[in-house]
Order: C-alpha cells, then sequence, then structure tokens
C-alpha cells in the first residue's frame, strides 16, 4: 500500500513540475517565436516605408496599392547627384550659382552638338560659340582647358541613374511581388491606404499607413503553425486595455513598435 502511495505522489510531483515548468517556458517561448515573426514582419514594413518615400519623392503621392508599387521597385530609377567642387566667395559674390554655371556648360554643349551636325561656315561658327563659352567659364575658374583641348572640370553636377531596386535593398534579395504578403500568415496581405489632407495655408500634406493585425502571422495555422493560443489573447487584450492597434502598423513617420 505505502509502494502505492509513493508511486502517486511520484506521479503527482511529476505532473505539478511539468505544469509549473510550463506555466515559466510557456510565455517565454511564446515570446520567442513572436520576435521572430515580429522582426520578419517589421523588415517587410520597413521595405514598404522605403519603397513609398521613393515613390512620393518622384510623383509627389504615395502609391495606394501593391501591384503599383512592385514595378515601380522593379523598373524604377534613383537619381545620383555626384558633385564636383563648390562655388567659391569671389565666384559667389560675381553673381555666380550653380544653376547659371550648369546653364553655361548647357549652352557650350549644345553649340557643339550643333557644330557637329553642320560643314563649311556655319560649323565654324557655331564651333567658335561653343569655344567662346568653354573659355567662359575656363576663365571663371570652373573649367581648366587642357593642351590637346580636353577639359577638366574643377566644379560640375552630374546627374547619374541608379537602380532603385538594388538603393532600397542593399543586395538583399527582395521579390517586389510578395511585398504585400505578410510573414508567417496564411496568404494574408498588409493592410495598405494613403490619404492627404490641405492645411489652412494651403499646404498638402501626403500620408500612408500599412499595417497587419497580430492574429494574422501569430494565429496562422496552415503554413507555420499558429502560437499559443491564450497569449494571443493576452497579447490582444493588453492592447484593448492600452488601446493600442492590436497589429504592426508603420506610416510615413514611424512604426508603433519605434
Amino acid at each position: 500500500m505505502k509502494k502505492v502511495i509513493n508511486i502517486l505522489l511520484a506521479i503527482c510531483i511529476v505532473a505539478m513540475v511539468y505544469i509549473v515548468y510550463g506555466s515559466i517556458m510557456g510565455p517565454i517561448k511564446f515570446a520567442n517565436e513572436k520576435g521572430t515573426r515580429d522582426r520578419a514582419v517589421i523588415q517587410k514594413l520597413m521595405d514598404i516605408k522605403a519603397a513609398q518615400t521613393e515613390y512620393n519623392y518622384q510623383h509627389g503621392t504615395y502609391c495606394d496599392n501593391f501591384d503599383t508599387l512592385a514595378a515601380f521597385i522593379r523598373t524604377g530609377q534613383l537619381p545620383i547627384t555626384k558633385r564636383i567642387g563648390d562655388l567659391t566667395d569671389d565666384q559667389m559674390d560675381e553673381g555666380w550659382t550653380e544653376s547659371k554655371v550648369l546653364t553655361l556648360y548647357a549652352k557650350a554643349q549644345t553649340a557643339e552638338m550643333e557644330a557637329a551636325k553642320l560643314t563649311g561656315r556655319q560649323k565654324a561658327k557655331k564651333q567658335i560659340e561653343a569655344d567662346t563659352l568653354w573659355q567662359k567659364a575656363a576663365d571663371e575658374g570652373f573649367i581648366e582647358i587642357r593642351e590637346d583641348g580636353t577639359k577638366n572640370f574643377i566644379f560640375s553636377r552630374e546627374t547619374e541613374y541608379v537602380s532603385l531596386y538594388d538603393s532600397l535593398f542593399h543586395g538583399r534579395d527582395v521579390d517586389p511581388d510578395t511585398l504585400c504578403h505578410v510573414p508567417f500568415s496564411d496568404n494574408v496581405n498588409f493592410e495598405l491606404s494613403i490619404s492627404s489632407d490641405t492645411s489652412k495655408t494651403g499646404v498638402i500634406t501626403n500620408t500612408f499607413q500599412a499595417q497587419t493585425l497580430f492574429i494574422s502571422y501569430l494565429g496562422a495555422s496552415s503554413l507555420n503553425g499558429g502560437l499559443d493560443k491564450q497569449e494571443i489573447i493576452n497579447l490582444l487584450e493588453d492592447c484593448d486595455d492600452r488601446g493600442r492597434y492590436p497589429g504592426m502598423r508603420i506610416d510615413n513617420n514611424s512604426g508603433n513598435w519605434e
């Protein structure tokens, strides 16, 4: 009889240890797994923000659908200005600005291109015009004309175009067509919306917002397995108590995790 009692006590102790272990490790395991999924979702939201920021810069508004945004990422170009030198105080005192110098260059280059298309006296006349403009640039200290006629630009602003995709993702393998998909979800897409507001002074402010609910990627079951249901309920109740959006959200300013 005593032996049976000892066995039952041992079983009870094991059961209690298992329950206590589960009550301690359950929340820890949930927090760890939630952290992994949160980071994947946050990265997607940050990528969406980066693409939206550049889209707004080039189009004057944010994009309201992922198909258009994906096409923009695949084919878009990013203008990069290569800067050489700066105007001196003396040059600026003489009324020179970056725009005026670049206009001088443009006129000289246009005259050169026109001269290349002409012949005879017309060609010579247009080439003299180009040479005069280049000499003016040299006299003002913007370029140096070498003995062989080539030019060394002391001051220049040259715009080059690079791949928007490469600039946004810096070597990461990102598929623009799946940017809309919430990681660890059952084929759920991020919610995307844009809006604009006009102030009393007539200033238009554009905004965008992308978001997804916690339940979309913490409770998904068919692809990756949902996390502990009670822990999810506790998380959602906490969000409700604090008046917080029950998920991850980003706009043109920041994300709600920051």
